[in-house]
């Protein structure tokens, strides 16, 4: 029997099944139908509620609860089963996270406009109105440094 793990994600939609079948975890809500190969499968965030998928650029959120009329129903047993025969059959690597050297990139481009900027308004003679724009280009390779110490932080 293939394992299943099923949700109403909110009291308005229809319920939604996730089945394992032929290396797929296939998800079923009303008459629409999304498959997703194990084979593609590149990591498994955890939550305590439930867990994310992540499949390359797509991902597929499962929750534990379900709504049951009004109120949330804790599905923890069934959600905890389905997991762990999804994650038992494909070894799970931890996905990547967001590094700082796009970052760096950004940072780097945007100092090369400022000071482009700065000398093609030399150039043209509108000094001013060069250092003013390349001035609101620096705020924001100072805000684009503040987001470093962020990047390289481990899930808590």
């Amino acid at each position: 029997m293939a394992a299943s793990h099923s949700a109403r994600l909110s009291p308005i939609q229809a319920q939604t099944v996730w089945t394992l079948e032929d290396g797929c975890v296939v998800e079923r809500r009303g008459g629409q139908v999304r498959r997703f190969p194990l084979a593609e499968l590149k990591g498994v965030r955890r939550a305590q509620r439930g867990a994310v998928l992540l499949f390359g650029r797509r991902r597929l959120t499962i929750p534990a609860l379900s709504y049951e009329g009004l109120t949330p129903q804790d599905r923890s047993a069934s959600f905890e089963a389905f997991i762990a025969e999804v994650t038992g059959e494909v070894p799970v690597r931890r996905a990547r996270a967001f590094g700082r050297e796009p970052v760096y990139w950004i940072m780097g481009l945007m100092g090369l406009g400022a000071a482009a900027l700065l000398v093609f308004a030399a150039m043209g003679g509108a000094w001013t109105l060069g250092v003013a724009l390349a001035a609101r280009l620096v705020f924001v390779l100072i805000l684009a440094a503040a987001v470093l110490p962020w990047l390289d932080r481990q899930d808590g």
